[in-house]
């Protein structure tokens, strides 16, 4: 038996022991914890995640072209912020660290530079690579495995690309006009879904879901989906970090009036292996294969605003980046010299940019804390922003 196949094996021994400490069936949101999280085994502690030889390939490793449209922001969240002598750069969950080694180069050319540079990830194996990543590059960068390890800065910056997507999530299924948390068992075999209580009831009392009931009502019997219940105690520890700040956060995702539509009638929660959709993440064992959600950027919205982080702007990826000065330079640079590889970095840019690629699945929502609206402005492209959509 192989390093990997020891991972895999050992995972599951962990999940089956918290069924028999549990006498029996677990909810989802724990087995997705195990399956993507365990220390030491879990799948972001796997060999391979990111690129080719990986399960799925990330905008960050598209060019240089997130980078230059996080570099951007990140300057003129600085300007808003009243262009602070000193200030914090935050990136969490940035993987092997090439987004935040990539935006602090071009940062470095807009002649903008952070105090001190905190980087965030949970998994110690990506926290190596990345360590090796800025070694390589001379970056002085702190790495913490969670948001509560930073001390508290006056202000800061953060950024992120693709991160609350891959927060355990709670699944249901709506049966009698009740929503029924959808756990998992071992049969024996493999594991299964199963039904649990009723959520939010005194038998099940897991947190409550945060989604309209006019929404909800127009639900058919048996429709299933999920929701994160992650997202308030993110916003909650950002917003503890910084007494003014700006946060910068891009993932796929919908308004909640799109996201829990009548016709989604088996939700957004799908795996990724091998470049492939799994579509039932229990299929393959916990541990192979990347495990993920569409946010719902109006409950985002929202769990900010409990804390004090007040949405700002809310776009596309698309126009976000179409609109960046950053962006528009390095295409036309690269159409002066057509080249094999200046043609490869503009197709790459036509995928992340037009709505048929990710240019429209993808989201940037802009939140601020401690800062006047009239600064806050300067962020917000009119013509855009779809903030009233949330």
């Amino acid at each position: 038996m192989n390093n990997e196949h020891q991972r895999l094996y050992a995972l599951t021994e962990v999940i089956l022991n918290q069924m028999q400490a549990c006498g029996g069936a677990i909810s989802f949101q724990n087995w997705m914890q195990a399956a993507l999280y365990q220390p030491k085994l879990g799948y972001y502690e796997s060999e391979e995640i990111f690129g080719q030889e990986g399960d799925f390939i990330t905008a960050s490793a598209m060019g240089s072209w997130l980078a230059l449209g996080f570099a951007e922001s990140i300057h003129k969240s600085w300007l808003a912020l009243g262009s602070p002598n000193v200030w914090t750069l935050i990136e969490q969950g940035g993987g092997s660290g090439d987004l935040l080694c990539n935006t602090l180069a071009t940062l470095k050319e807009l002649g903008l530079s952070p105090t001190q540079t905190i980087a965030v990830e949970t998994s110690a194996q990506l926290r190596q690579r990345q360590q090796e990543n800025f070694q390589k590059y001379g970056l002085n960068i702190t790495q913490c495995a969670t948001l509560q390890d930073i001390k508290p800065v006056v202000c800061a910056i953060m950024f992120s690309n693709e991160l609350p997507d891959a927060f355990p999530v709670q699944a249901f299924v709506w049966q009698n006009k009740r929503k029924i948390e959808r756990g998992v068992d071992w049969d024996g075999e493999k594991f299964v879904w199963v039904e649990l209580g009723e959520i939010g009831s005194k038998k099940n009392a897991t947190e409550t879901t945060d989604i309209a009931e006019t929404i909800q009502a127009a639900w058919p019997e048996g429709y299933i989906s999920e929701f994160n219940p992650h997202l308030a105690t993110w916003q909650r520890d950002i917003s503890a970090i910084f007494e003014k700040g700006i946060v910068l956060t891009v993932d796929y995702g919908y308004t909640q009036k799109e996201y829990y539509r009548p016709q989604r009638i088996e939700g957004t929660l799908m795996g990724h292996h091998k470049h492939q959709v799994v579509d039932d993440v229990l299929k393959l064992s916990p541990g192979v294969c990347d495990i993920t959600a569409h946010i719902d950027f109006s409950a985002l919205k929202h769990a900010g605003e409990r804390v004090g982080l007040e949405a700002i702007a809310y776009t596309t990826q698309g126009a976000w980046l179409a609109q960046s000065a950053q962006v528009q330079q390095h295409i036309q640079k690269l159409a002066e010299h057509p080249d094999v590889d200046s043609i490869a970095q503009i197709t790459q840019a036509k995928r992340l940019m037009l709505p048929n690629g990710m240019g429209e699945s993808f989201k940037l929502l802009i939140q601020s804390k401690g800062i006047s609206k009239e600064n806050s402005l300067s962020l917000v492209t009119p013509a855009f922003d779809r903030l009233h959509t949330l």
